[in-house]
């Protein structure tokens, strides 16, 4: 008895085990020798899009450009917002990011982003960033269940993003259910046969 029971619980854990599919945006595509950037009005990477609203995506990915921040990143012209989404629609997480200055005036300044969430809702989380053409590390709390994210330049400021680190939900296979049922028609049994004795 005692090992039917732990076979039914393995069967529920198991079904239960559809682990997000985790993915890293690192931009490496847009890594290329020169002094100048590229623009274009979108992007697509490991599943993700990113679109602009207004003049264009651009990148400064090349090792001798000025705006170089140590690996390939994507950024946008003044004003510009920025969404990412994923291709299939499907919901997802972000966990972090890296951010460096592209193009701005001196100082320091707040980069906000808001995440559009399943059902309506939006979080919004703010970075300050000190003007540093380096890629810092920063840590999203809260962007869950994401449709979209957006983000938008400045007038006087502009920065690039790097390692987006993104998830989704795994669907789970009809084995994955099968499974699941199974595990609970054991339990069921189970119960109905201890009610007997």
């Amino acid at each position: 008895m005692t090992f039917l029971r732990a076979t039914a619980v393995a069967a529920i854990l198991a079904a239960g085990g559809a682990h997000a599919q985790s993915t890293t945006i690192g931009f490496d595509a847009l890594e290329q020798p020169g002094i100048f950037g590229s623009v274009f009005n979108s992007y697509s990477e490991g599943g993700y899009d990113f679109d602009s609203s207004f003049l264009g995506l651009l990148s400064s990915a090349h090792q001798s450009n000025f705006a170089y921040a140590g690996s390939a990143g994507l950024g946008a012209t003044v004003l510009t917002t920025t969404t990412l989404s994923r291709t299939d629609g499907a919901a997802f997480s972000l966990s972090s990011i890296s951010l460096a200055d592209f193009v701005s005036l001196p100082g320091s300044y707040d980069v906000t982003f808001v995440g559009h969430q399943v059902g309506g809702g939006t979080v919004t989380q703010t970075f300050s960033l000190d003007g540093s053409h380096t890629f810092s590390d920063y840590t999203f709390t809260g962007f869950n269940n994401l449709l979209s994210a957006s983000w938008k330049e400045g007038a006087f400021h502009t920065f690039q993003v790097d390692n987006i680190a993104a998830s989704v939900s795994a669907v789970p296979e009809p084995a994955t259910y099968g499974m699941l049922l199974g595990g609970l028609g054991l339990l069921a049994f189970l119960r109905r046969r201890k009610n007997a004795a």
